[in-house]
């Protein structure tokens, strides 16, 4: 009777899902499995710190709309915790990986014995102890249907070490073989449901679109823009849903987020608002007035029924995939005649344009730096094509609000979960999901202390991210914060730090940039360089929109 290992058993599951890569920590409770997969046809990307790790498959996952795979020991495993619990703001479907001390001696103190799966199941989708060598496919499969169905999310394995080495007949491991079990077929909308959201959303007089990471998840750009154009509907987009429609289209609004981009603003004179896939959060006052009327009609589309309803009465709410249900509502609309809601839209359109001219009028060449003339300068040097990053407070908002995208997939930000420090991993991972093309890391001094040990996994893999740190020497937005409530900070000071010598002496290219006519200088030779690249730029300490919007909404000073 042939026989195969855990191991391979594991591998054969993955590859079965189309897994070609996996990322991690080396160390005793995965060493078997290790490997067995390093002469496997898998790109293994090893990391400094296991949440970097998590982080960068969270990235790769939602950039490749495919599960990514993180693998971790078992204090490993508490180290990524942070980083599936960001995942879970992120709707990114991790497949969390971790081994165990040997199944006989679990509950009477094993080596680093923890509960794994009980730390893991409140941050994940779904956490599991495979309870035996052979069902590791059945749990694989379940891990993926379950990571991939719904609001996409991180879920949790714990793989004993034991149970790696163990030999398994084959004939006792087929009923569980990875072809028995599928990820979920694409759930459709309810028909009567889609023709009531046509109805309403034909007879609006001012509608808009919002499109949260949801969407980017199951749906084709084609079709949502073959919707927007049908319909004839303004349409913002957040998070992974960036660019769905290219920023550059005449119906698309940019950033959904009105602190960056004031146009939301204009949502207080919308009738109908359709919810793609984006939830009634504090991003927008839980559907509450403000930001919205108090008549406002909503149609809301989601996955989980959880979502529908939650904040505010929808006036149609549609449980589904957002793919088949946006193809629905498209072919549902090209039934109709569309009228050109001409006014509604200069509106909007001119708002937004005046937005982004007054942005890019503070990028002044003048000392000390503004950080919008580190967004004018990056402008110069990328393209649509470049995936970019932000992370951290007051400089990043900035960039983020000004730099437009006009392709899917090449955008991440700070989750809803506001974890910082994911921005040098997730710009990673981006890298390893596209190889051959440019990507940008825009990063404050603050959030670069996280995972900034990762530059050494970007040398190692040679995976050339162009890093660009804005640095005031302070925790940017809760400094600012700080001022503006209490008159003072208290712990948000940071040193004026040489990142650009510690990025140097982890093998990339570092340079310090002081003054603002040297900057476009340094970032050309930033991005002639074979390999990572760092620019330390000095910045001044200007308040974001956002941190602004924060102190009025505690202090009651704009309402």
């Amino acid at each position: 009777m042939a026989k195969t290992t855990g191991s391979e058993l594991l591998i054969r599951a993955l590859r079965a899902e189309g897994v070609d890569t996996v990322f991690g920590v080396a160390g005793d409770h995965v060493l078997h499995m290790l490997d067995s997969m390093f002469d496997a046809p898998l790109r293994m990307v090893d990391f400094r710190h296991e949440s970097g790790s998590a982080h960068a498959a969270d990235s790769y996952s939602r950039i490749l709309n495919k599960a990514g795979v993180m693998i971790s020991t078992t204090p490993g495993h508490a180290n990524a915790l942070p980083a599936l619990a960001n995942a879970m703001h992120s709707e990114a479907p991790i497949i969390n990986i971790a081994g165990s001390a040997e199944s006989p001696n679990m509950g009477r103190g094993a080596m680093q014995e923890f509960d794994q799966v009980g730390a893991a199941a409140p941050i994940t989708k779904g956490a599991w102890n495979v309870p035996s060598p052979e069902r590791i496919p059945e749990f694989v499969a379940r891990a993926f249907r379950t990571a991939l169905s719904g609001r996409q999310g991180p879920v949790h394995l714990t793989i004993p070490h034991d149970f790696q080495m163990a030999e398994v007949d084959d004939a006792d491991a087929v009923r569980f073989a990875p072809n028995e079990y599928g990820t979920p077929m694409s759930v459709l909308g309810d028909p009567a449901q889609i023709e009531r959201a046509i109805n309403i959303l034909h007879s609006a007089q001012r509608p808009v679109i919002f499109a949260g990471s949801t969407t980017a998840a199951t749906s084709a750009p084609s079709e949502v823009l073959r919707l927007v154009e049908t319909m004839r509907i303004p349409f913002f987009s957040e998070d992974s849903a960036r660019a769905l429609i290219p920023d550059s289209h005449e119906y698309s609004m940019g950033l959904g987020y009105q602190p960056l981009n004031p146009t939301v603003q204009n949502v207080r004179d919308a009738d109908v608002v359709l919810m793609l896939g984006k939830k009634l959060d504090y991003t927008n006052g839980f559907g509450g007035n403000p930001p919205f009327s108090d008549d406002t009609k909503f149609v809301l589309v989601d996955p989980s029924p959880a979502q529908i309803g939650r904040a505010r009465t929808a006036a149609v709410g549609i449980v589904g995939d957002l793919g088949p249900v946006v193809t629905q509502l498209a072919d549902a609309a090209a039934e109709r005649n569309w009228d050109e809601r001409t006014e509604w839209v200069n509106v909007l359109r001119s708002a937004c344009e005046n937005w982004h001219a007054s942005l890019a009028k503070l990028g002044k060449n003048e000392d000390p730096m503004h950080p919008m003339h580190v967004s004018n300068t990056l402008q110069k040097f990328i393209d649509h094509d470049t995936h970019v990053t932000f992370d951290g407070g007051d400089y990043c908002h900035f960039l983020r609000a000004s730099v437009k995208r006009d392709q899917p997939y090449r955008f991440h930000n700070v989750s809803s979960f506001g974890m910082i420090g994911v921005g040098l991993p997730y710009a990673l991972g981006a890298q390893v999901a596209l190889p051959g093309k440019k990507v940008v890391l825009a990063n404050g001094d603050g959030s670069l202390g996280f995972n900034g040990m990762e530059i050494d996994t970007m040398v190692r893999h040679n995976l050339p991210v162009k890093m660009f740190v804005g640095n005031n020497a302070i925790w940017g937005i809760d400094w600012q914060i700080q001022k503006g409530l209490y008159g003072r900070p208290v712990w948000t000071d940071l040193l004026p730090t040489r990142y650009d010598v510690m990025a140097q002496g982890l093998g990339a290219y570092g340079e310090h940039v002081t003054k603002a006519e040297d900057l476009e200088g340094a970032m050309k030779r930033a991005f002639d360089h074979n390999g990572p690249a760092l620019l330390n730029i000095d910045i001044d300490k200007i308040i974001s929109p956002v941190a602004e919007a924060a102190i009025s909404r505690k202090t009651g000073s704009h309402g």
